[in-house]
């Protein structure tokens, strides 16, 4: 076969499929033929539109997504240089005026620049950038078809010292904080004089550092000062009863706060076994208790002896700590002198009314 036969009976062979097309299409139903036609350009269409989309996805892919607000300024469809001189211009200014922390009377000023406060850019217009790429891309091209935002804002991220923050927050809590004063007893005059309670007040440092970094951004000029107040444990309606025993007079004092309720005859220690001076308190009160040989030479080999008739302290104890306490006698012939082993003695009736008026934890003062 010679070599120009080929092409052209594969020209006759291309006329007569064309003309077997031609005539099938002739006899074909007429809404079928516009049908397939009709499908044949929506294809060719979509395929176009398709093209076109994905030319302009990558086109725009250095681009913000439409939609997309720094600290509500719009940078939508700008290149990153553009939303980051947008940002830079709308943002920066705002940070640059000082915050004025008060509380009450006392007001501090932060600078901002002392704190080394900057607005990262960079950052921002990174996270208004992902805002695109993080969708897939179908998703970005039905998107730019349908004009549909994606309605996103980027807060400010501010990059501070944060070691100096810290430092201005902690300033401003040392001048401010206070403790709470308790209510206490003052001996100095040789009767219970009440001091009054007080609250305290603790800055919240960590709410207040969340604060100022939410403010500068804001443009915000002033703040006020986060505190807790501390109320004190103990105030003047917590003292009751007080118990005041001077050893010169011989004699026991009970008071009601600064009230003084009565007082009592009473023994202390003598010369060898001396009743201690100083604060102490009710540890215990028993009615009816077993007397203990305590450990000292004058004790030695005496037995333990229960309540009842022979016990030395009576009905009533009220202990002080380490074997001293304040007790009923039944030697009352020796109230009012310097005659018992260190302990305080008093009648079976006084120490009857104190027994009833203390409790556990009732301050106990002994003065010489």
């Amino acid at each position: 076969m010679r070599a120009g036969t080929l092409p052209v009976k594969e020209a006759m062979m291309g006329r007569r499929r064309l003309k077997k097309t031609y005539l099938y299409i002739r006899r074909a139903d007429k809404r079928r033929v516009v049908l397939l036609f009709s499908a044949c350009f929506l294809v060719i269409m979509l395929m176009f539109l398709f093209g076109y989309l994905f030319i302009q996805d990558i086109a725009l892919s250095g681009h913000v997504f439409p939609g997309v607000t720094v600290d509500g300024n719009a940078v939508g469809g700008m290149t990153r240089e553009a939303a980051k001189s947008v940002v830079s211009s709308a943002i920066a200014a705002k940070i640059s005026a000082p915050l004025v922390v008060s509380y009450k009377d006392n007001n501090f000023k932060l600078n901002p620049g002392k704190i080394g406060v900057s607005v990262d850019v960079d950052k921002m217009v990174d996270e208004a950038m992902k805002k695109g790429s993080q969708q897939n891309m179908i998703a970005r091209m039905w998107r730019r078809f349908m004009n549909r935002p994606v309605n996103a804002n980027i807060a400010v991220i501010l990059k501070y010292d944060h070691a100096g923050l810290k430092s201005f927050v902690t300033d401003v809590a040392s001048t401010l904080d206070y403790a709470a004063r308790n209510a206490s007893i003052d001996m100095s005059k040789g009767y219970p004089v009440l001091s009054s309670s007080k609250n305290g007040r603790s800055v919240k440092q960590g709410e207040l550092t969340t604060m100022i970094v939410a403010a500068l951004p804001k443009g915000q000029h002033s703040l006020q000062v986060p505190v807790t107040i501390l109320t004190p444990k103990v105030n003047e309606s917590d003292i009751g009863p007080i118990v005041v025993v001077k050893q010169s007079e011989h004699k026991l004092y009970l008071y009601n706060g600064e009230k003084l309720v009565d007082s009592y005859a009473v023994a202390v220690g003598q010369p060898k076994y001396p009743t201690p001076t100083g604060t102490f308190e009710i540890l215990d009160k028993k009615k009816d208790p077993w007397w203990y040989p305590p450990k000292s030479d004058w004790a030695k080999n005496l037995k333990p002896i229960p309540p009842g008739p022979g016990n030395p302290l009576g009905p009533y104890w009220m202990d002080l700590g380490n074997g001293v306490g304040i007790h009923s006698t039944p030697d009352e012939a020796s109230l009012g002198y310097s005659a018992s082993h260190g302990c305080i003695r008093m009648s079976e009736w006084s120490a009857q009314q104190l027994f009833s008026a203390v409790n556990k934890g009732t301050p106990v003062y002994i003065v010489p």
